[in-house]
Formats: structure tokens, C-alpha cells, sequence
């Protein structure tokens, strides 16, 4: 990602360096009308009018002044016309990935948005548990579900998955204890057969891993419900911490105030799309495309957590079973270890990501309007913040669940 990012600068510095030439008029601004002088300049002289190019103005002012200031400033103008040209069709298709998105998340056939909802996904939705189709509550499969104070409509698509999920979750319990029984069968043999002390101890120690991973295959289901409520009710809490701050004024700011970034900065950049061209189109347009590429990111991340959820709950039970086993030779079970780690840990991300949101991104806000660049560096440094935590709990070794830093790379 830093590659990529280098890159971009790197090239649209070298464009700007070799084909635009900037000018400073040396203008001082008369008292009241200045700023209004410099704006109808700055605009003449980046978009120059096809009636004064037809009128011969800008042949004349080549005739007076030599031409160089009219040769740059009419190419300094066709290089923006160009650049905003690619804007416009690069953002057609943004666009229409931004509209594909949004109706994959919103599911209007479940029932649509309620009404304080924006249109268009974003990560807000998606680390407070307001996307339905990202639901993970497999054992809860009621029309509706509750985030913090807010009743969400479940999605008929989540609702279908979960049904898919639980059914073969029952066949797979059913198969393990068929498969205990036979397990039990053949630990009892080979006690009796077993003359050897060793082998009796052996025996009997993988007898009592037996009972233990019976014990773990009645219990799993309320373990795993268990965690599913944890991690909705600590989303839920931090969901009505956000609900509380938001329309509040930032400590230390004068005119900003809590709100939902994403949204602030998607409706100031619309507008400047389509009033802006040249250079200032390109670069809405590429605030755009970053916010864009995050919301991609958290919507790849949460899709796969749902399908991972349900992979991990439907071979809890086949886990169980290798318990016994994989306890007689060093007393470890590692299966069921590395099992419960990365079940924690993908049920878990949500309510981290939530964290990481009201600290850097929530309080953007306030800085949205005059620089929402920097609320988009807050975007990506969100996954840097993820990274930290996950090394510090020793969850980086994760196999399932990749952290959103790590996006679309085989290492974990």
C-alpha cells in the first residue's frame, strides 16, 4: 500500500513539474475587492472562455507581450482540461463501484434504509454493526437485531446464511459424537488389551481427553453464543458512546464538532466534483478514490468475516473430536488452541475497529471541511493502529482474518 501510494505522488508530481507552468501575477488587492479581483483572474486564466479564444483575445495579447505568457497559460489550461477529463471518466466508474457497494450492504429488498440513514455504505456502518448482511450472530436468526439503543432489520441474505450455517453445524455434531462413540470404543480396547504400564497410562490419559472434549462439544455452543453476545453488546456500548457525541463540539476547537466523516466529506466532495474542473477536479477526485479504496477494504474484510465465522463454527465440532488425540503426545491441544484464537479473534475485530473509529476517525469531523486530506490519512492509519494492538495481544499470527492494513496479501 505505501508502494502504491509513493507512486501515485511520485507521478502526479512529475506530471506537474513537466507540463504544468505555474504564474504569479503580482496583483495587490484594492481594499473589499480584492479576494473577489484574484478569483475572476485566477478563473480566466485556468479556464480560459471559448468566446475569448474565438474574440482573438488571447492572439492579441501574444502579439503584445511576446507570447509567452498566453502560450503558458494556455497550456497550463488544456493539461487541466485533460486531467480533469480522466478525473471525470475514472469517477464514472468510481461511481458506480460506490453505488454497487452501497446496494450490496443496504439489501433494499430486506427492507431498505431507515430514515437518519445515508444511502452509501461506509466503515461507519461496518465496525458498528449496522451492515446486516455483516451480522455474525449465527445462533440469532430473529427479523431484527439491536445495536446499543438502535433496532437494525435483519437481512434476508444474512438471514439465509446463518439458516445454511446452523444446519450444518447440527449434521457436523452429529457426525463427532458418532465419531466419540468409535474413539471411546477403541481407547476402551486397547485399555484392556494394553499389558504394558505405559501404555495403560497412555490410555488412560487419552480417556480423560476424551471426557474433556465432550465436556468442550456440549459446552461449545454457549462459549460461542457467549462471545457473540460480548462482542455485539461492547459494539453496542461504543455505538451509543458515538450517538452521544455526535452534533457535539470537539474540546479545543472552535467551530468543529463530532460527526460521521465519511459523510461530511462525501457530500462537500459531490459538490466540488461537479462545480470544480481541471486540477481541482483531480484532486476531490482523489480524495474520493482513498475514501473509496477504505471502504473496499472494510467491505472485502467483513464479507470474508462472515463466511470465516460460519467456516469456524461448522468444524467446531470435528475440533472437539481431535482433542483427545492431540492432547497425548505433548499434553496441548493445538488444533482447539489455534481454533479458539481465531474465533475469538474474528468475533472481536468488530468491536476493535469501532474503538479505533471514535479515536481517529470520529473526531475528524471537525477537520472534514477544511482538510479532509488529513481525515484521510486518519482512514489509513486505522490500520496501522489494528496492527499495534493485534501484536501487543499476540493476535498477529491470525491465519482466517487478515488485519485491513494488510489488504489483498498473503501474509498475516
Amino acid at each position: 500500500m505505501k508502494k502504491v501510494l509513493t507512486s501515485i505522488l511520485v507521478i502526479l508530481l512529475m506530471f506537474n513539474f513537466i507540463f504544468c507552468n505555474y504564474i504569479v501575477y503580482a496583483v495587490t488587492p484594492t481594499p473589499g475587492g480584492g479576494e473577489e479581483e484574484m478569483s475572476q483572474l485566477e478563473k480566466a486564466y485556468v479556464e480560459p472562455t471559448d468566446e475569448n479564444i474565438h474574440n482573438g483575445e488571447l492572439a492579441a495579447d501574444t502579439e503584445e507581450n511576446g507570447g509567452d505568457s498566453t502560450a503558458k497559460s494556455a497550456a497550463t489550461g488544456n493539461n487541466g482540461i485533460v486531467i480533469g477529463i480522466l478525473a471525470r471518466a475514472i469517477n464514472y466508474i468510481a461511481i458506480q463501484v460506490d453505488v454497487l457497494i452501497s446496494h450490496l450492504a443496504n439489501n433494499p429488498a430486506s427492507g431498505g434504509l431507515d430514515d437518519d440513514e445515508m444511502f452509501w455504505f461506509s466503515i461507519d456502518k461496518a465496525v458498528f454493526n449496522r451492515v446486516a448482511l455483516f451480522n455474525i450472530n449465527y445462533f440469532d436468526t430473529k427479523d431484527s437485531y439491536k445495536v446499543g439503543d438502535k433496532e437494525i432489520t435483519a437481512d434476508h441474505n444474512n438471514l439465509k446464511i446463518k439458516e445454511n450455517i446452523t444446519t450444518s453445524y447440527y449434521i457436523c455434531r452429529i457426525i463427532s459424537l458418532a465419531l466419540s462413540v468409535i474413539i471411546l470404543i477403541y481407547i476402551g480396547i486397547r485399555m484392556a488389551i494394553s499389558t504394558v504400564a505405559s501404555d495403560q497410562a497412555k490410555y488412560k490419559k487419552m480417556l480423560m481427553g476424551w471426557v474433556e472434549s465432550i465436556v468442550i462439544l456440549f459446552v461449545m455452543p454457549y462459549i460461542m453464543s457467549a462471545l457473540f453476545t460480548f462482542g455485539e453488546s461492547v459494539t453496542g456500548i461504543f455505538y451509543n458512546i458515538r450517538n452521544s457525541l455526535l452534533g457535539q463540539k470537539v474540546p479545543g476547537s472552535a467551530i468543529g464538532e463530532y460527526g460521521v466523516f465519511e459523510e461530511t466529506v462525501r457530500k462537500q466532495i459531490f459538490v466540488k466534483m461537479y462545480d470544480c474542473s481541471g486540477l481541482n477536479l483531480a484532486l476531490w477526485s482523489l480524495i474520493y478514490w482513498a475514501i473509496l479504496f477504505n471502504e473496499l477494504r472494510f467491505l472485502w474484510l467483513y464479507l470474508k468475516r462472515v463466511l470465516i465465522v460460519g467456516f469456524l463454527l461448522i468444524i467446531s465440532p470435528i475440533i472437539t473430536i481431535t482433542y483427545s488425540i492431540d492432547k497425548v503426545g505433548d499434553g496441548k491441544a493445538q488444533a482447539f488452541g489455534l481454533w479458539m484464537k481465531e474465533f475469538i479473534l474474528n468475533v472481536l475485530i468488530q468491536p476493535l475497529h469501532a474503538l479505533l473509529y471514535l479515536i481517529f476517525i470520529f473526531s475528524a469531523n471537525s477537520i472534514a471541511m477544511s482538510s479532509p486530506l488529513v481525515g484521510v490519512a486518519l482512514l489509513f492509519a486505522m490500520g496501522q493502529a489494528e496492527r499495534m494492538v493485534k501484536v501487543i495481544f499476540d493476535m498477529k499470527g491470525s491465519v482466517t482474518l487478515r488485519g485491513i492494513n494488510k489488504f489483498m496479501k498473503k501474509e498475516g
